[in-house]
């Protein structure tokens, strides 16, 4: 398949020194503009801090209560998204391009002047245990939360398991102390998309570009501790569950190393898409499972190698069994040129797709971006995907792909 590199963001450094990364295109009048502030959880002094104190940006700010923040965000048909990751927290505002100059001041209000509510903070808190004690009997969330305390280590920022005390353990005095450390012109960045033409730039300068604000301590670089990582087999009791989650992986290499987009492309070839190698075996062959993926999960620069599935318990043995054997096959046996060219397409195909939308477009480079890469970095990968070969690929598995270097993770009976 033919597919052209993507038109890189175009970059403009306003006053404060806050760049704005710029992604034109018509979108239907839609436009996306996301502002990230270094931090994330890698700085927080307790869990959960950061998610909270992001999340409650929009329960009100300067003279504003949370209701009238919302009103006004319907009144335009526009809508917030803020979540934290590992290293940065994001705040997105999704509008009209027509109606971007009257949302920018409340934008501008909420990052600039929140305010914190005592009693929509004890709100927030409250739906939030509930949804983890709901989460807390899915097999899958469980799975996943030892399978990121075994490869990072417990005492990791990433590592921990969060329980519910440490939602009542939040305080506004926490999310006070989280914001004036994160939160400032210093630590900011700014990604647009979709129909932002020069007149609208120059408005998100004028919100966000023209003198500093916020914290004036800048952070360097958030640079995760080591991890201390546990290999092996995990078994995770979860109460009155009929099937289990099972997740294995490893800590792959940096993205900036020399193998890992080809080991990108290996991981979409045993289990990256509906024909993948572990849905063939494991689903359509065996019936051991209704779904089953292999993924890359990026933590800043680090990366995870995982496969996820949810199985009946009385498959989960056999299960794990052919996962292995689909991975014993990647490092002892020749992949097949016509295979390796379906995936080829398979991920042309889906690039092609994404680039069309708002959103996927502008993640595509958030993501570079969070892990430190150079936009150009995006094409590089493409370049890989054209001309990666079968014995290449091998290569990579022979060298990545260890069972005594895998974490099992079994959430379940």
């Amino acid at each position: 398949m033919e597919m052209n590199d993507l038109a890189l963001p175009v970059t403009r450094v306003m006053p404060n020194a806050v760049q704005m990364h710029t992604l034109k295109g018509n979108m239907g009048g839609a436009v996306r503009l996301e502002l990230l502030f270094k931090g994330g959880y890698a700085v927080q002094d307790k869990p959960l801090q950061a998610t909270f104190t992001n999340r409650m940006l929009r329960e009100g700010a300067g003279m504003m209560n949370a209701d009238e923040i919302s009103r006004k965000l319907d009144f335009y048909g526009a809508w917030i998204e803020t979540y934290s990751s590992q290293n940065c927290n994001h705040i997105t505002l999704y509008a009209l391009s027509k109606h971007f100059p009257e949302l920018l001041g409340l934008l501008e209000t909420i990052v600039k002047n929140p305010s914190f509510p005592q009693e929509n903070l004890e709100l927030i808190k409250r739906n939030a245990k509930g949804y983890y004690a709901v989460n807390s009997r899915k097999v899958d969330v469980v799975s996943q939360r030892y399978f990121e305390n075994s490869l990072w280590g417990a005492e990791h920022p990433l590592g921990h398991i969060v329980e519910l005390e440490d939602y009542d353990a939040i305080t506004r005095d926490d999310l006070l102390r989280y914001y004036n450390t994160v939160y400032g012109s210093r630590n900011c960045s700014v990604f647009i998309s979709g129909c932002a033409d020069d007149s609208l730039l120059d408005e998100i300068e004028r919100h966000f570009g023209t003198g500093e604000w916020g914290t004036p301590a800048a952070l360097c670089d958030v640079v995760l501790p080591a991890p201390a990582t546990q290999y092996g087999r995990r078994n995770v009791p979860v109460e009155g569950t009929m099937q289990c989650g099972v997740k294995i992986g490893f800590m792959a290499m940096e993205s900036g190393t020399p193998d890992f987009f080809r080991f990108r492309f290996l991981t979409v070839l045993l289990g990256g898409y509906f024909g993948s190698r572990l849905m063939s075996n494991i689903r359509e062959e065996n019936g051991y499972t209704y779904h089953i993926s292999a993924e890359i999960d990026a933590y800043g620069k680090r990366n995870a190698f995982m496969i996820s599935s949810e199985t009946a318990n009385e498959y989960v043995e056999l299960c794990i069994k052919e996962i292995y054997a689909e991975i014993e096959k990647l490092v002892s046996e020749p992949i097949p040129e016509d295979e390796v060219e379906h995936v080829r397409n398979y991920i042309l195909g889906e690039m092609c797709r994404e680039v069309e939308g708002l959103t996927p477009r502008s993640e595509i480079f958030v993501n570079s971006w969070l892990s430190g890469d150079s936009f150009a970095s995006v094409n590089a990968y493409l370049d890989t995907v054209r001309s990666v070969t079968a014995g290449e690929l091998q290569e990579v598995a022979r060298k990545y792909l260890r069972k005594d270097s895998m974490i099992e993770i079994v959430a379940g009976v």
